[in-house]
Formats: C-alpha cells, sequence, structure tokens
C-alpha cells in the first residue's frame, strides 16, 4: 500500500505540477499498535524495509518511539510534533535540497561468534550511545531482554535471555546467557510490545541513538537519530 501510494504521486502529481524529477516519500516509524502484551508490528518493520528496498526514493526518518506521548500512548504531544516535523524537514533538506544521501540508524547485518552476536548499524554521526533519560524497556514484562535496553534476542517464538549489551564502534555485541541454538535465531530491537507503556510513551522502544548534533529551530531540544525498529535472522 506505501509503494502503490508512492507510485501514485509520482504519477499523478508530476503531470500537475511539471516535476521532471521523482518525488520522494519521507516516513517514520510507529511503535503503538498493535498493543497486546508480547505482540510485534508488521507494519513498523514495513516502513523501515520500504526504505531499505527503494533507497533514495522511500526514506524512512526513523523511529517515534523517542518521543513523547499523550495519554493515548498513540499521539505525541505538540512539542515532540515539532521535534519530528523538525528531523522530516533535516532530511528533506539533506535529500531533496542538497541531493545528499541519506539512511536512517539502521542495522546492515549480523553475526555470531559463541554466545555474542554482533550487529553492525549504519551509523549518520558516530559514536553510537545508549540515551541515559529514557527508562530501560523489558523491566516488568519480556524480562528475559531486562539487560538488552530494546535489543531482543529470540529462537522462534522463545527469548533468549540477554546478560549485556555494549557498543564497540558502529557495532552492538549482544550477549546472551546461554549457548546459542544452531539455527532458528533472530535478533531484534524496540520489537515486542511490553505489558505496559512507559510514561509518556508507548509499548515498543529502545536507546540506541547517534551523537547528531541536530537541534530543532522551534523546541531548542537535541533530535539524535534513534536506531529503528528491526527484526533480522542470525545466521
Amino acid at each position: 500500500d506505501m509503494l502503490t501510494l508512492f507510485n501514485s504521486y509520482n504519477q499523478d502529481l508530476a503531470g500537475l505540477t511539471g516535476q521532471t524529477g521523482p518525488i520522494p516519500m519521507l516516513l517514520s516509524q510507529q511503535h503503538s499498535n498493535p498493543m497486546t502484551a508480547g505482540s510485534t508490528s508488521p507494519a513498523t518493520l514495513a516502513q523501515w524495509q520500504i526504505g531499505v528496498d527503494h533507497p533514495g526514493q522511500i526514506l524512512c526518518t526513523g523511529p517515534k518511539y523517542q518521543y513523547a506521548y499523550v495519554s493515548d500512548y498513540t499521539h505525541l504531544i505538540n512539542t515532540d510534533y515539532e521535534r519530528l516535523g523538525a528531523k522530516d524537514a533535516q532530511v528533506f533538506y539533506q535529500r531533496v535540497v542538497l541531493g545528499h544521501p541519506w539512511q536512517p540508524l539502521q542495522p546492515i547485518s549480523a553475526s555470531r561468534s559463541g554466545r555474542v552476536i554482533t550487529v553492525t548499524f549504519e551509523v549518520l554521526v558516530a559514536p553510537l550511545a545508549w540515551d541515559t533519560v529514557l527508562p530501560a524497556p523489558h523491566q516488568a514484562s519480556n524480562t528475559a531482554w531486562a539487560q538488552g535496553k530494546g535489543f531482543e534476542v529470540s529462537n522462534g517464538a522463545a527469548p533468549i535471555t540477554i546478560s549485556s549489551v555494549a557498543i564497540s564502534g558502529s557495532m552492538v555485541q549482544i550477549t546472551v546467557a546461554s549457548d546459542l541454538p544452531t539455527s532458528g535465531v533472530t535478533v531484534a530491537y524496540a520489537w515486542t510490545a511490553d505489558a505496559a507503556p512507559r510514561a509518556n510513551g508507548t509499548v515498543r522502544w529502545g536507546l540506541l541513538h547517534d551523537s547528531d548534533p541536530f537541534v530543532g529551530y522551534l523546541t531548542g531540544m537535541p533530535n539524535q537519530n534513534y536506531a529503528v525498529a528491526f527484526e533480522m535472522s542470525v545466521p
């Protein structure tokens, strides 16, 4: 549906406006639906994957879990809609006005060695860092991942306990508490809903961001790039 919308815009609007170049689509991930404890959101995954499949044409500007939400856990407060708008404007300026390539903070690959899974990221502004203000996810539910700072490791439907996570350059190294199965292992981030949303937040979130110094004009607040929500297989 998103791709159909993108193609319709390019087919219809170009003829009306006289634009000769492709019209990019900018979108951001949602993290609120479904809200059922333990559920995952294929729509959220698709909102990232479509940018991977159509680079330069469809741009996932990133997640929205880092922002403050109102009591429905779905809509943002006014100030953070301004922060979201500033992020969209930043991406638009870089990609459309300046013509520079732009990608969100996203995983490139996953590998493993013993009990350590390494996820390599495409990092816009190094170094990677952990948010120190947001509470850690998975503290009251999905507690096998309580030490994951938003990362999740599973074997099919069975969670695998995370012992620790650590940043190493453009990589995050995830150490699990037991030997990994030979197949069927997945690593995810901000993917599984907790039983209760975080205060002023939503049900899926994580703590990983880059060091982009960008500050929104209206809010005067920092607006780093936070890691997209994802799930991927570990070979």
